[in-house]
């Protein structure tokens, strides 16, 4: 059981049938809204009206609760609002990098001022929000256009003027690159997840998306971030445990109903390197509104460190972009001057092509693989050769 929070199940759906789930269950239940209600919060979003449902029971009985709560939630499990799980332990934090400088390598550098022209090219002052969860912003980082900073690290909710921070450095290296290559009207807002390998669960999570998602209402979603690990060791019995994939069931749930939002957001993640469990894009197949971001090295090959999606229809649902070479490599070039590498650094780039590949065309084919990733490598490469943007923008 050290995967998952012992004796708990957890359910997200509309809070109407959470309300109606009943007294009989095998354990105490607690019926939440899933985003914090303070501030304000468009009502026209998906994720208002969402509840969390707590089933708190005896250790070794889990999968009972979670039997009976999903049949009394099925007609909401198949119209796809609903989803009943074990509430995983998902550790995400990221190393901590060798040094804190925020130098990128001459080969980011060159992408960066590639990129950038190309997106300012296209998009010129027009205006649009791009938002990313990972460890935090350091509060000496100075950016070049408005940035919000959202802590999630009480359990997912949000904690209202939390002081920037970023134990890790890894949050502050993601937003260093968005704010490299992104146009000056294009906003930042940066939501923090908890550090520690054992703080963060699926539900901590969903919380967290919900309303980030909800409450800034993004065009696009960076989330650099993925187990560290294929194990991790258990704070209770010392024992190590294995780490399902990223947020396996309520993940999906979250991306789905952030593509329906008013800003039908494209949340793009990292695959993830070597050693950690893949975000493996079978786990949500029918999602038109994900994009996984794969590294490549300099000669534009996939990093061996890379994981990647697998099956027919990768390229529609995946693209890649520099994001360090290998280590073991003969002069090996990071993404940063020290080296520093990973999947975590080419989500950024993809993001940012991402939301111009937004102004380009219609990303969601209701239930068919949409082929965003196929526009977005486009972009990419375009950017890489040098040349301008001839693609017409799409009619709203």
């Amino acid at each position: 059981m050290c995967n998952f929070v012992p004796g708990e199940v957890v359910a997200i759906a509309p809070l109407g049938p959470l309300n109606d789930l009943g007294r009989d269950l095998p354990g105490d239940l607690s019926v939440s809204p899933l985003v914090t209600e303070i501030g304000d919060l468009p009502s026209e979003s998906p994720f208002i009206g969402l509840g969390v449902a707590v089933l708190r029971t005896d250790p070794g009985i889990e999968l009972l609760g979670l039997s009976q709560m999903s049949a009394r939630l099925s007609a909401e499990i198949m119209k796809g609002t609903a989803l009943v799980d074990l509430n995983h332990i998902v550790p995400l934090s990221a190393e901590p990098p060798a040094t804190d400088s925020l130098r990128l390598s001459s080969h980011s550098e060159r992408l960066v001022i590639s990129l950038r022209a190309l997106l300012r090219g296209a998009l010129g002052s027009s205006q649009g929000r791009l938002a990313m969860l990972d460890s935090g912003l350091a509060p000496s980082f100075i950016s070049h256009r408005k940035v919000t900073y959202l802590d999630y690290t009480a359990g997912g909710r949000l904690q209202l003027n939390a002081p920037r921070v970023d134990p890790l450095g890894h949050g502050t290296r993601v937003a260093k690159i968005l704010d490299e290559v992104l146009p000056v009207g294009v906003d930042l807002v940066v939501g923090r997840l908890p550090s520690a390998p054992s703080e963060i669960t699926c539900l901590h999570l969903a919380h967290a998306v919900g309303d980030l998602v909800a409450r800034t209402s993004p065009d696009v979603l960076n989330l650099s971030v993925a187990p560290r690990d294929d194990t991790f060791r258990c704070r209770n019995c010392g024992q190590h445990a294995s780490i399902p994939a990223f947020l396996p069931t309520f993940f999906s749930l979250m991306v789905r109903l952030a593509g329906t939002s008013t800003s039908s957001t494209v949340t793009v993640m990292a695959a993830g390197n070597s050693g950690q469990v893949p975000n493996s894009r079978w786990l949500a197949d029918d999602l038109s509104s994900l994009l996984i971001a794969v590294a490549e090295n300099r000669r534009g090959e996939r990093a061996r460190y890379s994981s990647a999606p697998q099956g027919p229809f990768a390229d529609l649902f995946s693209a890649s972009v520099f994001g360090g070479d290998d280590p073991d490599e003969p002069g090996a070039i990071g993404a940063f001057a020290d080296g520093t590498h990973g999947t975590s650094f080419a989500a950024p780039f993809l993001a940012a092509a991402t939301l111009l590949a937004k102004r380009l065309r219609r990303p969601h084919l209701d239930g068919q693989p949409s082929g965003l990733g196929q526009v977005v490598q486009d972009l990419i490469r375009r950017a890489e050769r040098g040349h301008r943007l001839h693609l017409r923008p799409a009619e709203e």
